[in-house]
């Protein structure tokens, strides 16, 4: 089975202009909601906890308790 990218080659050598077009979109479709989709999540993390800087948090790392003692 060829390739996208072979396809729109074949398509502009063949000067199918049409075909090649709708292939470059299909292509660039793809790989836009491709991302779109990998950042949903984030976006999401991030609208509902401002601090989320977009790294997941190492549970491996232990935190020191810096409350202070009232006198």
């Amino acid at each position: 089975m060829p390739s996208i990218a072979r396809e729109i080659v074949d398509a502009i050598l063949d000067r199918d202009n049409v075909n090649a077009n709708e292939k470059i979109y299909d292509a660039l479709y793809g790989k836009s909601s491709e991302e779109l989709l990998t950042r949903k999540a984030t976006i999401a993390k991030h609208f509902f906890n401002p601090d989320f800087d977009g790294n997941e948090p190492d549970n491996n790392v232990e935190v020191e308790d810096t409350e202070e003692t009232e006198e």
